[in-house]
């Protein structure tokens, strides 16, 4: 008994900020398009969230808009700049305010001049009769995350994370394009998405996230009154033995002695399994179940009869084999027309979970694809795949992140030094041998972080590697299982002790 109620209050105190830091971080994170438009400074962070030399995802992409004029997108947002880099010139006008909406996943030409451009929730549009960005007018559902955008002759084709949306001129009407099961669909879902909104309550949608943010605030609300509990009691013996009265500091003890554990009784269960699904969602625990199928919850946001939901990731399409590709969640699939049985490659490069961010067609018709876990090119027609910056076959069942070196978050091929290879950590790298890129300008390091971003950095514990280093990916599972045995030690506490003396003044 002595060793559970020393364990709670004194571990708990110690934890007492990071859980707070989980609590809030939490609640933002749960909120992602209501937070949008707020964002920091990333000069506040540890420099390794700095923008230097375009890493971090500063840049991962370009569009060319004449002889030397290109279109440089990314986390940045956008900029116009020349094929040798030497100026550019912020091009964000008329664009919601917010890193999070200015964060430009991909951005396409229309034979008629117009531009368009996706952020994770917004489509943006621009004419040459009014050059500033507009959000686009489309029948798209609102809460459909985009995630990729293609133009193919005058007919624009939205990819979201569930669903392809095709338009013809003037794009306010969008087709959604029948996509049938593959023929290896397997209803089973993963075990680690399962865990993931039910961490986040968003399995049981709007209801389910804020029951999650109401538990949240619970563990703010406990900490708050721990805290209370065990430093509020000194002024009130010292004044005991002084004689004299401390009614105010007994009101405020009593309240959150009452208030701790009958929060803390009540929601016992829920709070053990908020900390459980969150210590599976990151490495090492993580690996356990990556690969985990479990049928789907009845009932659940899961539940669902679309084969596709939530797998989509990236669209493009084959002139030379007049076949469409698909890249998802499970795998890369092809067909000939939409409402087509999608048939699954298997001869292709690895895909870091984190998806593609870099599929795009070389001059010699290979198709060039970037990841997390490297980048490589592929031969659609006989299944070749090879290292791009090396030359060397890829060699199924020898990858794997660490291996791999280049985290290549984007890529260009427009600019005058050749192509430029986007490493998340260290940035641009030009591919040629010898050849140098420009410095990144200032006016671009300067950048921002999102609120959600930030939020997010806070909650996984990335924020804190300046001080915890290699031990970074334990800051989850044991911080995780240290939170856990407070909670676990708090409920004993009370069912031997507070129970207890309820029972015998009955």
């Amino acid at each position: 008994m002595k060793f559970f109620q020393k364990y709670h209050k004194w571990v708990g105190l110690v934890l007492t900020i990071f859980i707070l830091m989980f609590a809030v971080s939490g609640v933002l994170l749960n909120h992602r398009r209501l937070i949008a438009p707020f964002d920091l400074p990333r000069s506040w962070l540890p420099a390794h969230y700095h923008y230097s030399n375009w890493n971090n995802g500063a840049a991962t992409g370009t569009l060319r808009l004449g002889d030397t004029a290109l279109l440089l997108y990314g986390n940045a947002g956008l900029w116009l700049t020349d094929t040798m880099a030497a100026r550019f010139t912020p091009f964000m006008e008329g664009l919601p305010k917010g890193t999070d909406n200015r964060a430009v996943r991909a951005v396409v030409a229309l034979p008629s001049g117009e531009l368009f451009a996706i952020s994770p929730y917004h489509l943006y549009r621009l004419s040459g009769e009014q050059p500033r960005w507009q959000v686009a007018q489309t029948s798209i559902p609102a809460d459909e995350a985009c995630v990729d955008l293609l133009a193919r002759a005058d007919t624009l084709y939205v990819v979201t994370r569930s669903a392809i949306y095709r338009a013809a001129a003037p794009y306010t009407a969008f087709l959604q394009l029948p996509l049938p099961a593959p023929e290896d669909y397997n209803p089973k879902v993963s075990l680690f998405r399962t865990l993931w909104l039910l961490h986040s309550g968003e399995l049981f949608g709007l209801p389910g996230r804020l029951v999650v943010d109401i538990l949240g605030l619970a563990f703010a609300f406990l900490c708050v009154t721990g805290v209370i509990l065990t430093f509020v009691i000194i002024p009130i013996r010292r004044r005991k033995r002084k004689g004299l009265e401390s009614n105010g500091l007994k009101n405020s003890w009593n309240f959150s002695l009452k208030w701790h554990n009958r929060l803390g009784s009540v929601l016992f269960v829920l709070l053990m399994l908020m900390v459980l699904t969150g210590m599976f969602l990151r490495p090492p625990l993580l690996i356990a179940i990556a690969r985990a199928k479990v049928a789907a919850i009845p009932g659940t946001t899961l539940s669902t009869q679309d084969p596709w939901y939530d797998k989509l990731r990236r669209l493009r399409h084959d002139d030379r084999l007049g076949a469409w590709m698909l890249s998802s969640s499970e795998g890369i699939y092809t067909f000939t027309h939409f409402g087509d049985l999608p048939q699954r490659k298997n001869d292709t490069p690895p895909v870091s979970v984190m998806g593609m961010n870099v599929w795009t067609q070389l001059p010699e018709g290979q198709w060039l694809i970037g990841s997390f876990s490297g980048i490589y090119t592929w031969d659609l027609a006989s299944g070749a795949v090879a290292d791009y910056l090396t030359g060397q076959p890829y060699t199924p069942g020898k990858g794997g992140r660490f291996m791999f070196g280049v985290m290549v978050s984007g890529f260009s091929a427009d600019f005058a030094c050749g192509p430029v290879v986007f490493d998340y950590s260290q940035g641009a790298l030009p591919v040629r041998q010898g050849a140098g890129f420009p410095p990144m300008p200032s006016a671009i390091g300067k950048g921002r972080i999102s609120l959600w971003n930030f939020a997010l950095e806070l909650h996984v514990g990335r924020l804190y590697q300046p001080f915890l280093r290699g031990l970074t990916v334990w800051y989850i599972p044991v911080g995780g299982l240290l939170i856990l045995l407070v909670v676990v030690s708090g409920y004993i506490v009370y069912r031997k002790r507070f129970k207890r003396k309820k029972r015998k003044k009955r």
